[in-house]
């Protein structure tokens, strides 16, 4: 595979945890909202997964914001694209 697409695989790698971690936080009542670094996680995994939240909003789910888990399972599946594609 070349050195680009295990760049890629490793941003996807990176985003995905960071998407994780920002799905904790949000259970966790007593963590500032505008700490410098809760506000660069939401503005780097925002644009993930915020057209997830469009498509399918939490009041069609119960209120169970199902948003992060379609972001993720995406990433995995354009992972796997840019794995058949780099072979």
């Amino acid at each position: 595979m070349s050195g680009i697409a295990n760049l890629i695989l490793l941003a996807i790698r990176v985003l995905v945890w960071l998407i994780i971690i920002d799905a904790i936080l949000t259970w966790i009542p007593s963590i500032n909202r505008y700490h410098p670094l809760v506000v660069l996680l939401r503005k780097v995994t925002r644009p993930v997964v915020e057209p997830f939240r469009k498509l399918v909003p939490a009041e069609k789910t119960g209120y169970v914001d199902i948003s992060p888990m379609l972001a993720i399972v995406f990433l995995y599946l354009l992972g796997a694209v840019v794995v058949r594609l780099a072979r």
